[in-house]
């Protein structure tokens, strides 16, 4: 050693290699560390702050779930919120979120990856090494169980386990660590009862899911037409924030418009969903990672049959009713609770029927890598259980319309997405029993369709060109109510052609077609050929079957209708009276064709003047209508709106106002939302609530149906015009002078250019306008209008009739003040 320079090295709590002396051969020494301090010892440095995503910048909604975590945080130590739902559905992202608005206050908030041991003791042990530095050599073991103690030892701390596959583990981490609160984030959905009660996680909310893909896409300046695409890529993907996020980023990288992205999703959906060429992580894509949900069921055989079949079915609202057909009911609800733990499914309440709910997305990747032959069996399966179930009828069940109802998106859904080589005969039936049923119900557009699917299928499988008589006789009518008569008659005669030959005899069958033959008759304005035609049918079936049989009975009913199309009302309600009795004395009061005899007379006196001898056989008909089919069946509704035009016209106002609260409140699920009838509906009710002197209801009303007719049938139609009149006429009864000349103005303008200056409606609207100029203290423009009116009504009453002096002598006293 140079005896002129002292060297050291200082060790203490140094290790590793020890070098002195001039070109001194080196010696490697290994120390022993030192003792790590103890946890409940060492204090959170300021800040500790963990969690992979942290605050986004694009995070959209979720704030109805976010105040419920909050409500959670901000409880006692021990406080634990659980949020459930499947992979891509944002539950990470929406911890994340929440959790960073406590950094600060709680110390640390730290987020650990909960899937299996390995996980846990990582994340523990970066936790360990960010509270104490000096332990980032030592094992991660004894770093886990050191940030354990160190929980266990400090409060007011924020931990977010993320992915926990055990409620079970997830629950004794708790129990070990009260002092803090946790925010739990996992696919499984059940399990967590004695922890606290999950938040089931769903897609976002269509405009927040439009908010996030045009802000991630950057395509702010999107035009109506490429945001309305962007709407519908948002629908498509199932509003699930990491589908939108991926999808958004596609379209900036590729530079492409959303109605393309919505094409390539359509026509190639794997190809979409599994683009991983917009994320870091290849397996961060969507269909690998709602694969991982699916791969937890993959040794159920029943769970994935069921999956393949719900893959055919409307996503919202399955009842559990249909799958719980599938084998046993202990195995099928066994199964069905599997894809429910696991969040590939997920129960919903509607009323007193439990229903289940499966992401689209799901469908859509299980439909892509289902085989052909796998198509084809679950197509059929699930034709089968809706056929099952659209033939079960309770007599004592009163809403069965409403599940028949519940059924039809199911229908529509299977109907869009089955090839036609895979429809059979069970198909054929499913599509003829929802045009029947959709004809009952009123729909006739969707009726027509149905039962024209069910004739191509009948036609293909080898009924040949005719196909299904009764599809032809349902067919029949269905133009018939949708007023086409000739083509009624076409259908309803080739029923009857393909059927008699093969019958021999008349048969029930064969008169219903002969009745509905006659009423296509009747329709095309033939009446004396269709009462001939009915008489015959009445004598054959009084002959047939008998005086009192349900048919023979209903040929009466529509031979009395006949009467009444033909104007002899003497004959039609002798007729209807008879039928009346009858089915009174066979079938009871509380039966659907009883109903409809009390409904038939109580029609007939309404149409005839006669609204008082209407009223009791029209109350009678509501009553039984809604105790045996329920309030939200079309006869019901119709019944009470019927009877409230009965009411009307009797001056009985305030119950014709309840009936039709009643009917608005009914209203959805069975008029189309925009339809003639629900508007009409809508039209006499604000009307009623103007001449019952409730202005202020009948504005919010006809300012709702102004805004409707304006959308469906156009500014200027003269029915939307008659609404802004009534509008006008409204506010005019509030004060509300300004707005009433507003659209009274609009109104007249309408109606000139489309009625013309002599139209009745045009005066009305100009006479209006005036009076309201008038009220308003404005006889500049008052006065000229009156005269318009004044010349109108002397051409079309004279000019010596007494209403025009009086109105002649009205603008004289107006000329006057105006002075």
């Amino acid at each position: 050693m140079d005896q002129g320079h002292e060297r050291s090295v200082f060790i203490e709590n140094n290790t590793g290699v020890v070098s002195t002396g001039d070109n001194a051969s080196i010696t490697q020494i290994t120390l022993a560390p030192g003792s790590p301090k103890p946890a409940e010892a060492v204090p959170a440095p300021p800040n500790v702050f963990g969690l992979h995503s942290g605050e986004s910048p694009v995070f959209r909604g979720r704030i109805a779930e976010q105040q419920r975590l909050k409500e959670t945080l901000d409880g006692p130590p021990g406080s634990i919120a659980v949020i459930t739902g499947c992979g891509g559905v944002g539950k990470t992202t929406l911890a994340a979120q929440t959790a960073s608005e406590y950094r600060g206050r709680y110390n640390p908030v730290w987020e650990i990856p909960f899937g299996d041991a390995n996980q846990i003791e990582f994340g523990l042990s970066r936790l360990a090494c960010r509270i104490d530095p000096a332990l980032v050599d030592q094992p991660s073991r004894m770093t886990a169980e050191w940030a354990h103690t160190w929980l266990q030892t400090h409060d007011d701390w924020l931990l977010v386990l993320d992915n926990a596959s055990s409620p079970r583990d997830v629950r004794a981490l708790r129990s070990q660590l009260p002092r803090g609160r946790f925010i739990v984030t996992s696919q499984q959905a059940t399990g967590w009862h004695h922890i606290a009660s999950p938040m089931p996680l769903d897609g976002l909310d269509p405009d927040a899911a439009l908010d996030l893909l045009v802000t991630v896409s950057g395509l702010s300046a999107l035009d109506s037409e490429d945001l309305s695409s962007a709407a519908l890529v948002c629908e498509e993907l199932g509003y699930l924030p990491l589908a939108i996020e991926l999808a958004a980023a596609n379209m900036t990288q590729t530079r492409i418009k959303p109605r393309q992205y919505l094409e390539n999703l359509r026509t190639a959906p794997l190809d979409a969903l599994l683009d991983g060429s917009v994320s870091e992580d290849s397996a961060h894509t969507v269909a690998r990672v709602l694969q991982a949900n699916l791969e937890q069921i993959g040794g159920h055989p029943l769970a994935l049959e069921l999956l393949r079949v719900m893959a055919w079915f409307a996503p919202e609202g399955i009842p559990s009713s249909l799958l719980l057909r599938m084998g046993s009911t202990q195995a099928a609800s066994a199964a069905v609770g599997l894809l429910a733990r696991y969040s590939v499914i997920r129960w919903t309440e509607d009323g007193d029927n439990p229903t289940l709910h499966i992401h689209r997305l799901v469908q859509t990747i299980v439909m892509a890598r289902i085989s052909p032959d796998a198509a084809f069996d679950s197509s059929c399966t699930a034709t089968s259980l809706l056929c099952e179930s659209l033939r079960d009828k309770n007599p004592e069940e009163r809403h069965e319309a409403r599940r028949r109802r519940s059924l039809m998106p199911h229908i529509d859904s299977l109907a869009s997405k089955i090839q036609a080589d895979n429809e059979t005969l069970g198909a054929a039936v499913l599509y003829q029993n929802s045009a029947d049923f959709l004809l009952r119900q009123g729909h006739l557009g969707r009726a027509s369709h149905y039962a024209e699917r069910a004739h191509q299928v009948m036609a293909r499988i080898g009924g040949g060109p005719v196909g299904s008589p009764d599809i032809q006789n349902l067919l029949g009518m269905i133009k018939v109510a949708a007023g086409d008569a000739a083509g009624a008659t076409e259908h309803i005669k080739q029923a009857l052609d393909a059927v008699t030959p093969r019958s021999g005899e008349d048969s029930r069958q064969i008169l219903a077609y002969r009745v509905n033959h006659a009423r296509a008759i009747l329709a095309q304005g033939d009446h004396t050929t269709a009462i001939s035609m009915l008489n015959d049918i009445v004598s054959e079936c009084v002959k047939i079957l008998s005086e009192d049989d349900p048919m023979t009975l209903s040929a009466r009913a529509n031979l009395g209708h006949a009467h009444e199309v033909s104007g002899d009302i003497a004959t039609a309600m002798s007729l209807y009276g008879q039928v009346l009795f009858d089915r009174l004395r066979t079938l009871g009061l509380d039966h659907e064709a009883t109903a409809a005899s009390l409904a038939l007379l109580g029609g007939v006196h309404l149409a005839n003047g006669d609204p008082a001898g209407a009223v009791p056989y029209l109350e009678q008909a509501l009553g039984v209508r809604a105790r045996i089919l329920g309030d939200e069946h079309l006869d019901t509704v119709t019944s009470r709106n019927n009877l409230a035009v009965a009411l009307c016209e009797i001056d009985e106002p305030h119950r014709a106002i309840s009936l039709l609260e009643q009917v608005i409140d009914d209203a959805p699920g069975i008029f189309a939302p925009d339809g003639a009838e629900l508007t009409s509906t809508q039209e006499r009710l604000a009307s009623l609530y103007i001449s019952t002197e409730q202005p202020d209801r009948a504005i919010s009303m006809f300012s709702q149906l102004l805004d409707t007719r304006v959308r469906t049938i156009g500014v200027d139609h003269p029915t939307t015009l008659a609404t802004a009149n009534m509008l006008g006429f409204a506010y005019r009864a509030v004060g509300d002078l300004s707005r009433a000349i507003t659209l009274y103005e609009q109104a007249l303008g309408g109606r000139t250019r489309v009625l013309g200056r002599e139209h009745q409606d045009t005066f009305n609207s100009r006479n209006n306008l005036a009076y309201a100029y008038k009220l308003a203290g404005d006889l500049t423009r008052a006065i000229p209008l009156y005269e318009e009116t004044l010349e109108f009504a002397a051409r079309q009453l004279g000019h010596n009739h007494p209403a025009v002096i009086n109105m002649r002598d009205d603008i004289r006293s107006l000329r006057d003040e105006a002075k």
